[in-house]
């Protein structure tokens, strides 16, 4: 299997007049399967790929990762219904992130969830939000 480019390969691929959307298509595909979703999703933004940003919609909602959920919904040109901020928020929660579950009540609406996870964040620590979150407030990949 061919490796992940660099950030100089990368940038070709991406911006590269002569780029095919299969390459394209490739590329993200790379980026996906190595868990950098952020990066593939750049790829596909750029090309026929509806159905690989849907799976990593998919993988954000189980993780309840709220802002991979939101950023794959912008490449798929959609907007996130309350019943997905609903269920992001569940996930979240679940998943012991309560800041991107804080999130996602605020974008359902549901400020006195949001206000409850905010008194529950407001009561840890730096430190223990960060532990909560992952490294630099980002959840851990698994």
């Amino acid at each position: 299997m061919r490796g992940l480019p660099g950030f100089y390969e990368k940038r070709k691929i991406l911006f590269g007049a002569k780029t095919t959307p299969e390459r394209m298509r490739q590329t993200g595909k790379l980026f996906m399967d190595a868990a950098r979703y952020d990066d593939a999703l750049e790829f596909f933004e750029r090309c026929a790929a509806e159905d690989l940003a849907r799976q990593i919609a998919q993988t954000a909602m189980k993780e309840g990762d709220t802002p991979l959920y939101m950023r794959a919904k912008k490449v798929l040109k959609e907007a996130v219904s309350e019943q997905e901020w609903n269920q992001l928020a569940a996930a979240a929660e679940k998943a012991g992130r309560p800041t991107m579950a804080y999130v996602a009540h605020l974008k359902a609406g549901h400020v006195e969830e949001a206000a409850r996870l905010g008194q529950a964040l407001k009561g840890l620590g730096a430190g223990e939000q960060a532990a909560a979150e992952g490294p630099a407030g980002q959840p851990d990949r698994k």
